[in-house]
């Protein structure tokens, strides 16, 4: 057992080195690029080289080389832990290996997922935030009190954790069993959230009734948008001067004079100043708008881009009928939904499982097929949040008006590194009859009786996901009405 051991070990720093050195080269500079904040037409400038004199090495003191460690580190080992669960019920279905070695890292993996959604990276979150911006890390800036107000939040999280309800048939099993249980809940409305957000991101535009039909915008319309609005930011950037002006005369009139000033309240100046700030932002954002939509449009005029757009018009139809599957088994189906374990079946997956059942020359028993229909349901929920994470990333960094990319791809990639593990033990739970069963011998342990059967509080999951669907309909469709673009 221990070679056996060794080998999984050296299989798991395998994944680890694999995740950094390939997978991270290209998802870390796209999470900087995605955090990198855009104002209308401003344009950022390129860093400038390093003095000759500078060291080229990182500087374990930076606190943009620390977020890079601990967001590198704790999403690597996730990617890591994460596979090793897969090829170790891969390893039970072909017997490989013994059991004793099987269920050893089966339960050190598990116990590291649980440890991480729970409390590492919510801990991690405290620590990059309490961090910040500064140049350099000091012991009081980790242990100050700032770091300890940020770890406030976590604690309040894990005390509501503990007192999420179990189903009444897992109200009497051990604490690790209890504990995956409530995090199969929130990890439940969590992706009940993500993929109701999804949703409505991906079929938003391919509707008759909410889809733009305005053809894409020429480049003589941008670039009139962007005379217009470079005119508004040299008529704001004159009332600044003439501003700053007033101020330096104002400090050398007499006191009386400045009270009195004071007691008259804003003059038309600085009137004149707030509404060129709110006209120049709404500028901005329909220049963006025009942008979006004049790549949009050259880009469904190349042959990738139609496949793409037909893809998503596949999608776009999923995601309608996903909702209106969970609003059938809302209203029709409330008993059923809640004796059965299947969550993520759905009408459009039970046709297509049904549908191969009956293409195939031999007959596939209905168990089989609703066996199907749910990881199919599942795949395709996992397609709905993997097209949407972009957007999801992106509200987080506006939501934390995070301004410095090193700083918003560190905290996407935590973001990211909690998703995954999150769904992925849902997936896991869901799989439990789609896996063969290992081999039929007194002293082989079924991995999967280690985790818990999977009990839906009621229609939790349709729930969550037709609450969020609906909330992200309302605001969008605000956003369209009020500004005239979609708030994406």
């Amino acid at each position: 057992m221990f070679i056996e051991t060794a080998i999984l070990v050296a299989l798991r720093l395998g994944l680890l080195l694999g995740c950094r050195k390939y997978l991270l080269k290209t998802l870390y500079p796209d999470l900087r690029s995605l955090s990198s904040p855009t104002h209308g037409s401003d344009i950022e400038l390129d860093t400038l080289p390093a003095p000759s004199t500078t060291p080229k090495s990182a500087n374990p003191t930076d606190t943009a080389y620390l977020h890079g460690i601990v967001a590198s580190l704790l999403f690597s080992w996730t990617f890591a832990e994460c596979c090793m669960l897969f090829i170790l019920l891969v390893m039970q279905g072909a017997d490989i290996m013994s059991s004793d070695a099987r269920l050893i890292n089966w339960r050190f993996s598990l116990f590291f997922l649980v440890v991480t959604i729970i409390a590492t990276i919510p801990a991690s979150y405290s620590l990059v935030l309490a961090l910040g911006n500064a140049e350099r890390v000091t012991f009081g800036r980790l242990c100050g009190p700032r770091a300890l107000l940020n770890l406030i939040p976590v604690v309040f999280f894990l005390f509501a954790f503990s007192y999420i309800p179990l189903p009444p048939a897992l109200s009497t099993t051990d604490t690790t069993t209890a504990i995956v249980s409530r995090l199969i809940v929130v990890g439940t409305v969590f992706i009940g959230a993500l993929s109701g957000f999804g949703a409505v991101s991906n079929c938003w535009h391919s509707l008759p009734f909410l889809s733009n039909s305005k053809p894409a915008p020429s480049e003589a319309e941008i670039h009139v948008a962007e005379q217009a609005l470079s005119n508004t930011q040299n008529d704001l950037r004159q009332r600044r001067s003439a501003a700053e002006r007033r101020a330096g005369e104002a400090s050398q009139q007499s006191w009386m004079s400045r009270v009195g000033t004071t007691f008259r309240g804003g003059d038309d100046l600085s009137q004149e100043m707030r509404g060129l700030e709110s006209l120049e932002y709404q500028m901005s954002k329909n220049l963006e708008a025009l942008r979006l939509r004049r790549e949009l449009g050259l880009h469904s005029q190349t042959i990738r881009g139609r496949i793409t757009g037909a893809l998503q018009s596949l999608l776009a139809v999923y995601c309608v009928t996903r909702i209106l599957s969970c609003l059938y088994n809302i209203a029709f189906l409330p008993s059923q939904r809640s004796a059965s374990n299947v969550n993520y079946s759905d009408l459009l997956a039970n046709v297509l499982a049904y549908g191969v059942s009956r293409i195939s020359a031999s007959p596939i028993p209905m168990e089989d097929v609703a066996a199907v229909s749910r990881q199919l349901s599942l795949a395709l929920v996992g397609l709905i949040i993997l097209t949407s994470i972009r957007l999801v990333l992106r509200g987080v960094t506006r939501l934390l008006h995070i301004t410095s990319r090193s700083l918003g791809a560190s905290l996407m990639l935590l973001f990211l590194a909690q998703v995954m593990a999150t769904y992925l033990l849902s997936t896991i739970i869901q799989m439990r009859s789609s896996f063969p069963p290992p081999p039929s011998a007194s002293d082989i342990v079924n991995l999967f009786s280690t985790v818990p059967e999977y009990e839906v509080f009621g229609s939790l999951f349709d729930w969550t996901f037709l609450l969020t669907a609906t909330a992200s309909a309302v605001v969008r469709w605000g956003a369209k009405k009020v500004n005239g673009y979609d708030d994406d």
